[in-house]
């Protein structure tokens, strides 16, 4: 990990502990616009944007549905939801902290941009990592490499020189296709402590 000249985060679940806000979220939204889903098929969707995983789930269904309309309902629920639910992942304490000044550091992620700076406020990272790539950034979102080559850009980092700490498959696919390395964080909240 320290070999790597630049490290680019994802954000839900790899930074923030947003998934379960997440969940109820979608839960509400989709339940309203009474598109159906499962447990594991909203896990195989984590990493893909928002608007993306509706006209997905709509499409597999059969339905045509306003996507705006069911996205507006999901992120309001979920911006109710996340004062009483944030908070930071080992990582933030782990990696990002102690390596502040000595690394260069960027988010990319599957949410939209303004999203993505309101969750890094409530965990107290927005200052710190002002580079945010969110999906409304890019022509193709994760899975395609696009969010983290244009971090890596941002950074002035060739993608190679990256490390990508993901916790979706989406993601992991994005960093790979991006040609740099990556770590599961999935791997890690097993782990008894975070090993650099």
């Amino acid at each position: 990990m320290r070999s790597s000249a630049a490290w680019i985060f994802d954000l839900d679940g790899t930074l923030s502990n947003t998934l379960h806000a997440h969940d109820l979220a979608w839960q509400h939204a989709l339940t309203q616009f009474e598109i159906p889903f499962t447990p594991q098929r909203m896990q195989q969707l984590g990493g893909v944007p928002i608007p993306d995983t509706v006209a997905i789930l709509a499409s597999e269904a059969g339905m045509q549905v306003d996507v705006p309309a069911v996205v507006d309902v999901r992120d309001r629920r979920f911006y109710e939801l996340l004062p009483t639910t944030l908070s930071p992942t080992p990582l933030v304490a782990g990696v990002v902290l102690p390596f502040l000044g000595e690394k260069p550091m960027a988010v990319g992620t599957g949410c939209h941009t303004l999203m993505a700076k309101r969750i890094l406020a409530g965990i107290a990272l927005d200052h710190y990592l002002p580079i945010v790539v969110g999906a409304d950034q890019v022509n193709r979102p994760k899975p395609a490499p696009d969010t983290f080559l244009l971090a890596a850009e941002k950074l002035n980092v060739k993608p190679e020189h990256c490390l990508v700490f993901e916790d979706a498959d989406a993601g992991l696919q994005a960093a790979a296709a991006a040609g740099m390395a990556t770590v599961d964080v999935r791997t890690l909240w097993s782990a008894p402590s975070l090993q650099l």
